[in-house]
């Protein structure tokens, strides 16, 4: 049997946020939030969408190979010393190299702002947008997913943190092999001002390579443990603006000189996107 992804599509903000609250009151949990600026974006980890993911039995490998190599060359810069394998994973995905991190947030309007202020767009001649295509926000019941995901090991304790003897499981190691199968809800180290001021939470991937939405199909999670918010090319400026206005702006999710720079920029009506 098989669960289909519920799917929404919200034409304003105003509605976007009934739809969290109507989801956050069905919910004893706190839920979690990923903002995507291209819909047909997978929930992939960066380390699954190497070309060798096609060869899981290569994964583990690639894997060892960059925590080494990050370990080798990251001394010089690091303010503080590493304590251990999760902390080194935590500190890579930070800077952008990949792991089997997936970033989310428990932060409803930072998720919105990643998915209107990443979704693609060319100018027109008098300035405006013209959106390609959609984006969307995901929306997870952490605990409900990591119920489902270990309940061959009676798990029922909500979001995993790296001291959990659930996670002795999802260990990178020389080979897969005794890898617990399916993605688990984590919380991470706050080892930087954008993960605090994003209020940054993570999934962890185990041996499956498969995006969650998949696994969350295959595997008949609970029903709107996974919800998917489209966010239609016609509607994004408007959502855009009115979140804008609101204050969730680039200076916010990123605080430091370059999200106050981004944030000038667009304020000045230069273009946006790359320098």
């Amino acid at each position: 049997m098989t669960t289909v992804v519920r799917v929404e599509k919200p034409s304003s903000l105003p509605e976007y946020l009934t739809l969290v609250e109507e989801l956050q009151q069905n919910s004893t949990d706190s839920l979690w939030y990923r903002g995507c600026g291209q819909a047909t974006f997978k929930l992939l980890p960066s380390l699954y969408r190497h070309r060798d993911a096609q060869i899981p039995e290569k994964i583990p490998d690639l894997e060892r190979r960059l925590l080494t190599r990050f370990r080798q060359r990251s001394l010089p810069y690091q303010v503080r010393p590493l304590t251990d394998e999760w902390d080194t994973l935590f500190f890579m995905q930070h800077y952008g190299v990949p792991t089997r991190l997936l970033d989310w947030t428990e932060n409803p309007l930072i998720a919105l702002h990643f998915a209107v202020m990443g979704a693609c767009f060319e100018l027109n001649k008098d300035g405006s947008h013209r959106y390609s295509g959609s984006s969307v926000v995901w929306i997870l019941n952490p605990a409900a997913w990591n119920a489902h995901a270990l309940q061959h090991q009676r798990y029922d304790r909500g979001v995993l943190t790296p001291g959990d003897d659930e996670l002795l499981g999802y260990k990178p190691g020389p080979t897969f092999v005794g890898m617990n199968n399916h993605p688990v809800a984590i919380y991470g180290a706050h080892n930087s001002p954008r993960i605090v001021a994003q209020q940054g939470v993570f999934v962890l991937f185990g041996q499956n390579t498969e995006p969650m939405e998949s696994v969350y199909r295959s595997e008949s999670f609970p029903e709107n443990c996974l919800v998917r918010v489209e966010l239609q090319r016609s509607v994004i400026r408007r959502v855009r603006d009115s979140l804008l206005r609101h204050g969730i702006t680039e200076s916010v999710v990123f605080p430091d000189l370059e999200g106050l720079a981004r944030e000038i920029k667009r304020s000045f009506g230069f273009p946006e996107g790359p320098k």
